[in-house]
């Protein structure tokens, strides 16, 4: 199992399923953006192996340097049906590709507490559970 380069937790809030979602700046040390362009596709897989394209955007100037998911982000919350509340887990590990190469993977999970409890505590399950 590859260990996580970086690992974002958040809990999602109506800006994030509404609008974009909003990302913590020191992910752009992970994920740069370079040669003049502001943006690119990530292939994304999620807890049942699909593949999500997701864009990662960063501003083009001003100060506001923040990443964030644009294009294909509104699909996957729709699709997930997700909520304000829901937390969102997304990560980052090398894996060897079919030439022995380092590439970048990423994953995404998003959890809901639901109703079941243990230990008289809420457990948080798979959005998939909810679907």
């Amino acid at each position: 199992m590859a260990i996580p380069l970086f690992k974002i937790s958040k809990l999602l809030t109506e800006y994030d399923i509404t609008i974009k979602l909003v990302l913590p700046t020191w992910i752009l040390t992970h994920i740069p953006i370079s040669g003049g362009i502001h943006f690119v596709d990530l292939q994304v897989m999620d807890t049942t192996e699909q593949v999500w394209t997701l864009r990662y955007y960063t501003r083009p100037s001003g100060n506001r340097k923040y990443p964030v998911f644009t294009v294909g982000w509104l699909k996957f919350v729709r699709v997930k049906c997700l909520r304000v509340g829901d937390e969102l887990t997304f990560y980052g590990h090398q894996v060897r590709d079919a030439d022995g190469e380092l590439q970048m993977q990423y994953e995404i999970q998003v959890t809901r507490t639901s109703n079941v409890t243990y230990q008289g505590e809420p457990i948080s399950l798979d959005v998939e559970n909810f679907l």
